[in-house]
């Protein structure tokens, strides 16, 4: 009997001693785990830290770029070259070759010529000239010309001479209608509801080829005739 509790007693001892062994070793084991996790963690978060700093530095070179970069090619185009200020008076000269007289006026400066040089504002006036506003042509737009020019002043002249514009209007067939231009034959004054087909052929046949029209009067005459 005595030596069953020996031998109980001796399991059951070394029952605890593996037991206590397995723990240690087992919270070692974990403890070293957990401190190598803790270490790639912090190596990850330090690399994560720079790598936000470098782009916040690329960022921040990049807006300054951007930035910069308008300004740059601003400097580069003007450079060695007089422009308008906001601030410079623009002198208006309006010229009636038909009679002779000249009104001078000193105006705000039109937005669109700030920040221009002389070259660029001729440069605007020949593509003006080319297409010229139907209301500039209908007044008998001549010459358009910069008369002096300075970063703090300019000084323009129109000439119109009303005596070349002998008619305002156009018509001519257009998709099986009679459509009226201005005289300048690119602006449309009136899509009307006139249907060649219901016409003469000698009407239809002069609006195949287009004829001018002298003035409103007049038009307004034809078209009356058309519908009647």
């Amino acid at each position: 009997m005595k030596r069953i509790l020996y031998l109980s007693a001796g399991f059951l001892g070394l029952t605890i001693l593996f037991g206590c062994c397995y723990y240690f070793s087992f919270r070692n084991a974990l403890l070293h785990y957990n401190s190598e996790a803790i270490e790639q963690n912090t190596e990850l978060l330090i690399q994560l830290l720079e790598y936000s700093d470098n782009s916040t530095r690329l960022l921040e070179e990049l807006a300054k770029e951007s930035n910069s970069a308008p300004q740059q090619s601003m400097e580069a185009s003007t450079a060695g070259k007089e422009i308008l200020l906001p601030s410079a008076q623009y002198i208006l000269e309006t010229c009636q070759a038909s009679n002779g007289t000249m009104v001078r006026e000193t105006l705000p400066i039109p937005g669109f010529m700030v920040g221009l040089s002389r070259e660029d504002l001729l440069t605007y006036i020949g593509g003006y000239m080319e297409y010229l506003p139907v209301n500039e042509y209908l007044a008998g737009l001549t010459a358009y010309e910069v008369l002096s020019f300075s970063k703090d002043a300019v000084t323009i002249r129109k000439t119109y001479d009303e005596n070349l514009v002998d008619f305002q209007f156009y018509l001519c067939e257009q998709n099986g209608r009679v459509t009226v231009y201005y005289s300048d034959l690119r602006t449309v004054y009136e899509y009307t509801e006139i249907e060649c087909e219901t016409l003469s052929e000698e009407v239809r046949e002069e609006l195949e080829h287009g004829f001018y029209v002298r003035d409103a009067k007049e038009l307004y005459g034809i078209l009356e005739g058309y519908t009647s």
